[in-house]
Parts: structure tokens; C-alpha cells; sequence
């Protein structure tokens, strides 16, 4: 074999050991990507558990949220600003996965199906889409604003409270 046939079966050797390189690189991107999304995944669960564990755990904060939301009576400034802040997190904890989701860390539709559809539950009940009307123009990003309402759209309804004042104006 001649040293030029060397070089050649050199430069084979050489060429597959980079793709093989490549290949383990591409690999290993695939699983720290996984691994991310994953622990993204965790992370947004725990900001969630979070505002469950406080509603299920506190009866005065879920009959505040349930007062609060459906309007059943009037409550006190106190209690109000508590209301504003516990909706607030609900915002926020759907808030993270929309932008996970626009990063493209989520699947597509994620936001949608998740933190949108329960964040718009909320919305549709009196006190929620009357905090959501203020809310949204002053306090989150113009693209979480315009998905959140088209939700609630696709959803086939607005915010109760926007329906009760549409009809009182009627009569």
C-alpha cells in the first residue's frame, strides 16, 4: 500500500469519525433538550401547585376567590386586593407557559389547552372579567393579552361580567 493509498484510507477513517462525532453531538443536544423542556415542565407545575395548595388548603382564600369571582357579595377593600392578587398569579403562572410556549420550549397549543383554558375560566366568571379589563392594559405583554382573548372568543363567550353589563344596559 502506498503511502498516497494511506492518506486516502486516512482521510475515509477521518471523515466518518466526524460523523459519527456529529451524530453523538446531535444526540446528545436531543437529550439535554429533553431534559430542559422537562424541568420546564416542573417548573411551571410548581408555580401552579403553588396558588392550588393556597386555594385548597385555606378556606378563607377559597371563599374569597369563590365570592370574589362570582360577585355573590359585596367584599372590602382588604379582601378586593387580595382577589386582584390571587387572580394576578393565575395570570402569571399562564403568563410562563404562553411564553414557554412562544419560545417554543411547550408544543404548540400548549398554552391553549393549559394555563389559557383554565386562566380563562376564571375570566368568564363576573369579578374575573372585571379585574381582566383592567389588567390587561396595564400589567402583562400585548401578545399574552391578545391570546387570552382569543381564548375566551374561542371559548364562545366573554367574560360574564361584560355579558351582566351588556344586558343591565338594556333595560
Amino acid at each position: 500500500m502506498s503511502f498516497e493509498q494511506i492518506s486516502y484510507l486516512a482521510q475515509i477513517v477521518a471523515s466518518v469519525g466526524v460523523i459519527v462525532s456529529l451524530i453523538f453531538v446531535g444526540l446528545q443536544i436531543r437529550q439535554n433538550t429533553g431534559a430542559l423542556q422537562r424541568n420546564e415542565h416542573n417548573s411551571t407545575m410548581a408555580q401552579w401547585t403553588v396558588i392550588r395548595m393556597a386555594i385548597a388548603r385555606n378556606r378563607d382564600i377559597a371563599e374569597l376567590m369563590t365570592a370574589g369571582l362570582r360577585g355573590e357579595r359585596v367584599i372590602d377593600a382588604a379582601d378586593q386586593l387580595r382577589l386582584e392578587q390571587m387572580l394576578a398569579e393565575q395570570a402569571w403562572a399562564a403568563f410562563h407557559i404562553w411564553d414557554r410556549t412562544q419560545r417554543g420550549i411547550f408544543p404548540k397549543g400548549t398554552f391553549e389547552a393549559t394555563g389559557g383554558a383554565l386562566l380563562c375560566g376564571l375570566l368568564k366568571t363576573a369579578g374575573g372579567g372585571t379585574w381582566w379589563r383592567t389588567a390587561k392594559k396595564i400589567g402583562f405583554p400585548p401578545g399574552f393579552v391578545s391570546d387570552v382573548d382569543t381564548v375566551l372568543a374561542r371559548n364562545g363567550e366573554e367574560a360574564v361580567g361584560v355579558n351582566s353589563m351588556k344586558e343591565s344596559s338594556k333595560t
